[in-house]
């Protein structure tokens, strides 16, 4: 049993040597006599919030700026548990799952919410997990989840019992007592307690879990963690740049929303390993080889919830919490001539700086590089401007509502004691910008009632982007204009305005002179260029706040989608079936765009290594928690494949890999042995009948892992399995995790979105699989009168001569296409094809068009040797005594893809680096058939 944290009883002010002493334990900063310790550990002094009689704090971001402590402070309440009765009793926010039901740990400073038993919310299997954290008075939740996760290949806890009580001081638990399920356990059993347990004071939750093997055999690979799925936060590490990825080290992990933030700490000191990607953190908090029969494990985290949405709240929850004394300090914001300026919203940034002798002040380091975190405070309209932080000697500066401090204030932030922190601030400009779409023909408007008529006109959704004009530094984020107008606060100078809409629309855009006080108006028009008649973008993966690790609400992830010219897409949500249809009617977007309902079904193991189903459209009432989604348990992923096809209706069954890695929870990464080994797995439940019916080889910017993926892809369609590749955002952000990069075209009879046949969309991706997939180009490839996804017949072209494979590559004026790969069985047919003549099209796009003559072997029909150079991934291998525009000589059923690449990075519409954000386009196959049967490696002809 674990018994819970003893508190120790109020005591006198620490001396200084003590607080001394605690500060220099707490690895994430120092301070000013302390340097941050930036390859150790954070120690949390057990009894924080009890010690340190000499201080109160302000402990929820703001006060009056002359006193830290409040004439009436009382004695804390003790912490409690209750069950929530009806919706009112549980936290708000964006990613708040709680329901009736459910229990919520707290006291009066902070609050959590535990799942009840049974099916679980986001990607955990079962209840018992964490699933809402927040403020006590703001009550405003921003996390996603935390699923303890055991072992590689990873294993879920599941919880039967849960029960509640009151320990000594005033503490509260909660206690859920489960086993670990998973056909890797091979002999072995796992009972597993965890326990939450809270302070009557302070801001954090201590959560403990000890397992034991009940079974006859050792179980192996017991690393300790947890997943985070961090919701709205945005995961940060002491070192790491924001919006953590890779695998790292750091004394603690961190996730900052916008009104509350998260700090995840394992107790006792030590590191937490962790590897992370979009969303969510894998973290390890202790290493266990094996555990014998009868043996016992245990490991302690602690969540710290701090009471902002800001690096800095992090930074001093933890500061105290390692037995630091924080200070205060009051920002006084001033114009240029002294003026008194109204709190307003932006960022405040506090740099450490380094007294001679003695080390930077607490919470950062002076270079990034050197592991500690980056401080800054996230000011609003009507808060005070006046917060707790380490104590120490900083530079503070300043930027936000179109304003940015003409210098740097220094100041010194002492125990117990405000600090004041004056800063001058520049002028302010406003600009005025229309956004106006011409060239493209109008969609037929969806049905509307008689009595609601259209009183704002057409929506004009755009991504408008602004940078300074002679650097070319972006000077705000992204911004979005939904109904073609945008009104916002810029400083003054020369500014570059770019409005874009995707990749079929040229770039529109303006340099605007922004003058201090004055009001600057601009007009600026689209115009579609590419013409993709007969297809549809999609994105067929999508995720918002519904899924623990997206914290991007529906009608923000609608918006966006439609200015990033995304025409359909699916909503996937991590084991809940969602349909968002509703809310695009809302928005008032049916013209531009079409949401389908779907699930992205995500094992706790895994997916016997596979990653994920995605299936769409998913219908059917809504049943909580899951409202309706197909559960993945303990299930191969060809079990859930008949569950699915056994369903009513027809769908889509899509399997997204994770090539690059990622959670366990989402999947083991690609198999070991090779595109081969990987086609051979992937061929048990891919291809025609009752398996997945498109394979995802593209997610978001991962290059490297899409090249892979087409490694297995060409040894799939070697294999006789044909199946439709997929690209998708699989977006859980907004900027650097925009909606359609990369994005499926795939071809429809009607390419509205307003009047799109959903049916006719299935039959294109189960079917035709006549799809483009691209973040930038437009390809498309035809044989004789087969296009992509068809079969093409060399026979029919043998008796009425050479038949011509025939490519046309379109793309917007600011997307570079640069050369153009064939490949034939995953194997390029010669050099790159340069892109060097093309022509601008009437509507303004630049056009290129290639006509390769295609021939049929002496004796064609039968095998030929195997090339003796490897599958081609996203280049190939060049075929031997082939020129680059010499015929394509064919001697077997084989398949034919275009691949178009760029060298220009997509800016300034993307940012990121470069090799991520280069233009890349590719057909879906074109099936070919030599020896006159009428298929081609699994792959029939359209009768």
């Amino acid at each position: 049993m674990i018994r819970s944290i003893e508190m120790p009883p109020r005591s006198p002010a620490s001396p200084p040597r003590a607080r001394r002493a605690g500060l220099a334990a707490l690895a994430l900063a120092a301070a000013a006599c302390a340097p941050p310790v930036q390859g150790g550990s954070v120690a949390v002094s057990s009894g924080a919030a009890e010690r340190l009689g000499m201080l109160c704090r302000w402990g929820h971001g703001g006060g009056e700026q002359g006193e830290l402590c409040p004439d009436d402070a009382v004695a804390a309440r003790p912490a409690r548990v209750r069950r929530i009765a009806a919706p009112a009793d549980a936290l708000s926010g964006p990613l708040a799952a709680g329901r009736p039901g459910d229990y919520v740990l707290e006291n009066d400073e902070i609050a959590v919410v535990i799942e009840q038993l049974g099916p679980g919310t986001g990607l955990a299997e079962g209840g018992g997990h964490l699933i809402d954290a927040a403020d006590a008075r703001a009550r405003s939740d921003e996390l996603g989840q935390i699923v303890p996760r055991l072992g590689a290949p990873p294993r879920q806890v599941i919880y039967r019992d849960l029960t509640t009580g009151a320990g000594e001081g005033g503490a509260a638990w909660i206690e859920a007592r489960g086993e670990v399920r998973g056909r890797e356990l091979e002999g072995g059993a796992l009972s597993v307690t965890t326990r939450y347990t809270l302070a009557p004071s302070g801001r954090a939750v201590v959560i403990a879990t000890s397992l034991q093997n009940d079974g006859d055999r050792p179980v192996e690979a017991l690393d300790l963690g947890d997943v985070v799925h961090w919701g709205a936060a945005e995961h940060v590490a002491p070192g790491a740049a924001p919006g953590l990825g890779g695998e790292r080290e750091a004394p603690y992990l961190a996730g900052v929303g916008s009104r509350v933030a998260y700090a995840l700490v394992p107790a006792g000191g030590g590191l937490v390993r962790a590897r992370s990607d979009a969303g969510f953190s894998d973290a390890t908090f202790a290493r266990q080889a094996a555990l014998p029969p009868g043996g016992r494990a245990a490991y302690q985290r602690i969540l710290a919830i701090a009471p902002r949405g800001d690096a800095l709240a992090v930074a001093t929850e933890l500061f105290f919490l390692g037995g630091g004394a924080p200070g205060g300090v009051a920002l006084e914001l001033v114009d240029a001539r002294g003026a008194p300026l109204r709190p307003m919203a932006g960022r405040a940034t506090l740099t450490p700086v380094a007294e001679e002798g003695a080390a930077p002040a607490a919470g950062a380091a002076a270079a990034p590089a050197a592991g500690a975190l980056d401080l800054w405070l996230r000011t609003g309209e009507r808060e005070p401007l006046a917060v707790e932080a380490p104590p120490g000697l900083y530079l503070v500066g300043f930027e936000g509502s179109g304003r940015r401090a003409l210098g740097t204030a220094r100041v010194r932030i002492r125990a117990g004691e405000i600090a004041p922190a004056r800063l001058a601030l520049s002028g302010v400009g406003h600009l005025d910008l229309r956004v106006e779409e011409r060239g493209a023909p109008a969609p037929a408007p969806a049905p509307a009632p008689a009595a609601a008529p259209d009183l704002l006109g057409p929506l004009t959704p755009a991504k408008v982007s602004f940078f300074d004009a002679a650097t070319g530094k972006a000077v705000s984020p992204p911004r979005l204009a939904l109904a073609g107008e945008l009104h916002l606060p810029l400083p003054p100078g020369r500014i570059r305005v770019v409005a874009s809409r995707g990749p079929e629309y040229a770039l529109a855009e303006a340099t605007v002179d922004i003058a201090n006080g004055a009001r600057s108006p601009l007009a600026l028009t689209l115009e579609r260029v590419v013409d993709t008649s007969g297809y549809i973008a999609c994105d067929l993966r999508q995720h918002t706040a519904r899924s623990a690790d997206a914290g991007v609400a529906s009608a923000v992830r609608l918006a966006w989608s439609a200015a990033e010219g995304v025409e359909c897409a699916v909503a996937t949500e991590h084991n809940l079936a969602a349909d968002l249809q509703p809310d695009v009617a809302a928005l008032r977007l049916d013209a531009q765009l079409r949401m389908l309902p779907g699930v992205e079904l995500t094992s706790g193991r895994g997916g016997a290594g596979l990653g994920s189903l995605s299936v769409f459209p998913l219908g059917g009432a809504a049943a909580a928690p899951r409202e309706g989604a197909l559960r993945w348990g303990d299930e191969a992923a060809g079990e859930l494949l008949r569950e699915v096809r056994a369903l009513p209706g027809e769908r889509v069954v899509q399997l997204s890999r994770r090539h690059g890695g990622g959670s366990p929870l989402h999947g083991a990464g690609a198999p070991p042995g090779g595109p081969e080994e990987g086609a051979r797995q992937l061929a048990q439940i891919v291809g025609d009948g009752g398996g997945a019916d498109a394979l995802e080889v593209w997610t978001g910017r991962e290059a490297a892992a899409r090249d892979r993926a087409l490694e297995e892809l060409w040894a799939l369609l070697r294999a006789s399995r044909p199946v439709t590749p997929t690209a998708t955002s699989d977006t859980h952000g907004l900027h650097g995790a925009e909606a359609g990069t990369p994005r499926t075209y795939v071809a429809v009879a009607g390419d509205d979105p307003g009047r799109l046949d959903v049916g006719d969309l299935v039959a294109g991706l189960r079917r035709r699989r006549d799809v483009v997939i691209t973040n930038g180009p437009f390809v498309t490839m035809r044989l004789g009168e087969a296009r992509q996804g068809g079969v093409a017949s060399m026979r029919r072209g043998a008796r009425g001569g050479p038949l011509t494979l025939s490519i046309q590559v379109e793309r917007a004026p600011w997307v570079d296409a640069r050369e153009l790969h064939v490949l034939v069985g995953g194997v390029a047919t010669g050099a790159p094809i340069p892109l060097e003549g093309a022509r601008t099209t009437p509507a303004g796009a630049l056009l290129d068009e290639i006509a390769i003559p295609v021939v049929l072997a002496a004796g064609g029909g039968r095998r030929p040797p195997r090339p003796a150079a490897r599958a081609g991934g996203a280049l190939g291998d060049r075929g031997p005594r082939q020129t680059a525009r010499g015929p394509i000589s064919i001697a077997e059923d084989t398949f034919v893809v275009a691949i178009v690449r760029g060298r220009r990075p997509l800016e300034p519409v993307l940012a990121g680096e470069p090799d991520e954000i280069l233009p890349f386009a590719m057909t879906a196959p074109l099936w070919i058939d030599a020896d006159g049967d009428g298929r081609s490696l699994g792959r029939a002809a359209a009768p």
